[in-house]
């Protein structure tokens, strides 16, 4: 039985490079990328341009399937990344094959002069800082050298934010309380925080530190929520805020809930609109009020009730029915009825019967002066017409 010809990677050992990449422009959407490789390729893109350069795959961990779209794609490097190798063909070097990238402390920040020399990005964006660690600003916490996004928060967040309180009298609504936007909880330790940030500033932090757990999402535009070591989270939307259920919603709050608007509120009810209020309800309204009921109207109310207008110059009116003459207006009291006016009452009806089962009595301060274009009809027992 003839013996089969062992030809495997690595058969006669791995050939290793080290490298910068110099392009990331995959046509095939791979992930690939292009190194120059030290001691393979010189550091003068005139003798070796980066278009000759051979696309190397990128090993992924075990954690990523990379099939399907599953997973992270592409891979994070970018132009100006150290990264570790091997050559799938020997010395051909044809075939590069990237393990993983290697971060450092770059003596130089990338400059876009350096487009002729290799070992560099060609665009001069990264490495972005010289003389610091490759590692981000927000993991390694340095006191010289802070991540702009800690002071970006804390001088944006909003401070005395007023909220509609009744006041210790109970009388009346006051914006004398307020609330403060919590500062930032970052307080991390090298290496405890792990973080993850894109090119253009958009960052996640997960961070184990000890007594100061938190977890974070920055957008590069300001907006991001950030929940501190108690569990309290803070969320700030720096545009406009879209929220869409497609079922139901159910929101419970065993606190207090403030909100403020600094502009207007519109709320629309396609079906019915229930609430209920165990305690007290009170309602300051500065500006006009405006109620239109398409249908009926009902209120109970299982005590006194008390209205008080007390506008000068003003006047209460009150409109029932439309022009058919159709509408009318019941007013029962199973008890007493009394009514104080200050100034002059006009009244005017069509037609009007008034039907009292016991006494009347009316007291006059002044004159009364009673004019009827028809007849006057008076019937009694007896009709007494006295001069005190």
């Amino acid at each position: 039985m003839d013996k089969i010809k062992k030809q495997y990677l690595g058969l006669n050992g791995f050939v290793w490079f080290f490298g910068v990449v110099e392009d990331i422009m995959d046509p095939l959407k791979l992930g690939r990328v292009k190194v120059r490789c030290y001691e393979w390729h010189t550091p003068s893109r005139g003798a070796i341009p980066i278009s000759s350069l051979p696309w190397a795959q990128v090993v992924m961990p075990a954690n990523n399937p990379s099939i399907s779209g599953i997973g992270t794609s592409p891979n994070g490097l970018k132009q100006g990344s150290w990264v570790v190798g091997f050559f799938m063909d020997g010395e051909d070097a044809q075939q590069p094959m990237i393990w993983g990238s290697i971060p450092g402390i770059p003596s130089h920040a990338a400059h876009k002069d350096n487009k002729g020399i290799g070992f560099n990005d060609p665009e001069g964006r990264f490495p972005s800082a010289a003389h610091e660690p490759d590692t981000n600003r927000l993991a390694r916490n340095d006191a010289n050298n802070a991540h702009s996004v800690i002071e970006a928060k804390n001088t944006t967040k909003a401070n005395t934010v007023p909220t509609a309180l009744m006041d210790p009298a109970g009388k009346h609504w006051e914006t004398e309380y307020t609330w403060n936007e919590p500062p930032s909880a970052y307080a991390a330790v090298y290496p405890n925080n792990h973080v993850f940030a894109t090119q253009s500033g958009h960052i996640k932090e997960y961070d184990d530190t000890a007594h100061n757990e938190r977890i974070h999402q920055y957008h590069k535009s300001g907006t991001f929520y950030e929940i501190d070591k108690t569990g309290i989270k803070t969320e700030r939307i720096v545009a406009n805020n879209y929220t869409i259920i497609a079922h139901d919603d159910n929101v419970y709050i065993k606190g207090i809930c403030n909100l403020t608007i600094d502009s207007h509120c519109h709320t629309y009810i396609k079906g019915n609109w229930k609430v209920q209020v165990n305690g007290n309800k009170y309602e300051t309204i500065h500006g006009n009020n405006t109620i239109t009921v398409h249908k009926n109207q009902s209120e109970t109310v299982n005590n006194s009730v008390t209205e008080a207008y007390s506008v000068a110059n003003g006047s209460v009116s009150q409109t029932i029915g439309s022009t058919d003459h159709t509408s009318s207006k019941t007013i029962s009291v199973t008890g007493t009825q009394a009514e104080t006016i200050s100034l002059s009452v006009s009244e005017t009806y069509k037609s009007r019967t008034e039907s009292v089962t016991d006494d009347v009595s009316e007291t006059y301060g002044g004159k009364q002066v009673t004019r009827v274009t028809g007849d006057v009809e008076i019937y009694g027992d007896e009709i007494h017409l006295n001069k005190e």
